[in-house]
């Protein structure tokens, strides 16, 4: 595993694997697997994969012969089918720097997000939409299709659920008086 700079100059964690010869996964599937074993924040984001690791004279990995690696472009997928989707497309796109638009079903931490930037997106959509969005949000809805259907379910809780009522009284100031006699 190695850090590089993403085009924001934030280090992002990247592993470099050199499959068996049989059964050769795939980056993306590598990446799932991981996020089996280890916390989000530990997973990688990019894997490239190797035929061999470059070595220096002393048999030790030549960090500096790594390849950089790159955020791959979207997957083709649908295109946004509503006004909300292309808002949170557009967001995906410029807050990961990709020069072609993010489809609904591209995941923003699969295409080289992290959590700063997963912030930055959240305060973003929030100036944008008019909206409260969390760090949180971005992690269990990914994709623009799955932060959509949270945000129209959100809203439609929203509508249908009577303001909630106060749990308790709101606090004041005892007079002196009350406090005498209490």
């Amino acid at each position: 595993m190695a850090t590089h700079p993403d085009h924001h100059g934030i280090a992002q964690l990247t592993a470099y694997a050199v499959p068996a010869e049989t059964g050769r996964p795939s980056p993306s599937e590598i990446r799932l697997w991981l996020r089996t074993l280890l916390p989000d924040h530990m997973v990688p984001a990019f894997v490239v994969l190797l035929d061999r690791l470059p070595l220096t004279a002393n048999g030790k990995i030549d960090k500096r012969a790594l390849p950089v690696p790159h955020a791959g472009p979207g997957t083709g997928g649908r295109a946004p089918r509503t006004a909300l989707e292309r808002t949170l497309c557009d967001a995906f796109t410029e807050a990961l720097g990709l020069s072609s638009a993010v489809s609904i079903d591209d995941n923003f931490f699969d295409l080289g997000g992290h959590s700063l930037l997963a912030a930055r997106l959240t305060n973003r959509l929030c100036s944008a939409l008019n909206l409260s969005l969390t760090l949180r949000d971005v992690f269990r809805h990914p994709t623009p299709a799955q932060l959509a259907a949270h945000l129209d379910a959100r809203s439609a809780r929203a509508a249908t659920t009577p303001e909630p009522r106060r749990a308790r009284p709101t606090l004041r100031r005892r007079t002196d008086q009350e406090r005498i006699t209490s």
